[in-house]
């Protein structure tokens, strides 16, 4: 059974908010193109930004297409699903970043943990596969010198102890603060974070649920055209925090939404902030 007009109707205004949303998203990324920020953290969140949009431009490419609605036609709810966690996970890395309010000494403190994080997990995925490769030493070197400069870093007596002995372990944590520390800090409501980052996650994992909603909402069918708007309307809100976090951060270079797509983005923002108790 394909869904009625009003259904795709539905389906369609759902589009165009995230269609006139995103093309201002992409107006701020462009308008950053060939600028050289001020310091790593900003240019951190700058490449952070990009990929965020590409994956929100990846979304909706892989959504169902309105001028095509033949029943045959492959919905993937699970890719959408997973892409859609991806832009919530971008931008949780990229309000950490980017986050002007702690002392400088904390803000190094917080970049330095992020890379050499990245550094070990690359150095262990090497060693799983028993590279002997010069840039694989290189890379294990890198972070055996970065843990060393982490150990004595000033901020490092300030992190909890469990943090601490995790470092010189050699498995340092990606960020020092919880999620939940993470959201306060970046003005996020948590448990709105939680509940999208739950509810993607179980169309994502190959588990019972997951695997009976794909047989059960066929495409073309009402109940799946109504899921397929979930991964756009869960990542909105994110969008929108994550434009106005660049605008904030680069006020200068960045453009302002005009006023139709401004009023779109206030309810979604609002969102972000406070969940739907507002």
């Amino acid at each position: 059974m394909l869904p009625s007009t009003e259904e795709w109707t539905k389906y369609c205004a759902c589009l165009r908010e995230y269609d006139s949303i995103l093309e201002h998203a992409r107006a701020v990324s462009a308008s950053l193109v060939g600028l050289t920020p001020e310091s790593v953290n900003l240019g951190y969140a700058e490449q952070i930004y990009v990929k965020l949009i590409a994956h929100s431009v990846t979304l909706r490419s892989v959504g169902p297409d309105p001028t095509r609605k033949r029943p045959d036609e492959l919905w993937d709810l699970s890719s959408m699903s997973a892409i859609a966690r991806c832009i919530v996970e971008a931008l949780d890395a990229l309000l950490y970043i980017s986050d002007p309010s702690p002392a400088p000494e904390e803000r190094d403190f917080r970049l330095q943990l992020w890379v050499l994080h990245d550094q070990t997990r690359r150095a262990r995925m090497l060693d799983a596969i028993g590279s002997t490769h010069e840039q694989a030493d290189e890379i294990r070197k890198g972070a055996a010198e970065r843990t060393k400069d982490i150990a004595t870093h000033p901020y490092f007596p300030a992190l909890k102890p469990s943090h601490r002995k995790n470092i010189l372990a050699g498995d340092p944590p990606a960020f020092y603060l919880s999620q939940k520390e993470r959201c306060v800090a970046g003005r996020l409501d948590h448990n709105y974070m939680n509940t999208a980052t739950m509810q993607l996650s179980q169309f994502v994992h190959t588990f019972p649920f997951a695997i009976h909603q794909l047989f059960e909402f066929r495409a073309g069918h009402p109940n799946a055209l109504h899921l397929m708007t979930l991964p756009f309307e869960y990542t909105l809100p994110f969008i929108c925090v994550a434009t106005v976090e660049m605008r904030h951060l680069f006020p200068d270079r960045t453009p302002s939404p005009p006023s139709r797509v401004r009023a779109r983005m206030e309810p979604w923002f609002t969102v972000a902030r406070h969940g739907f108790s507002e």
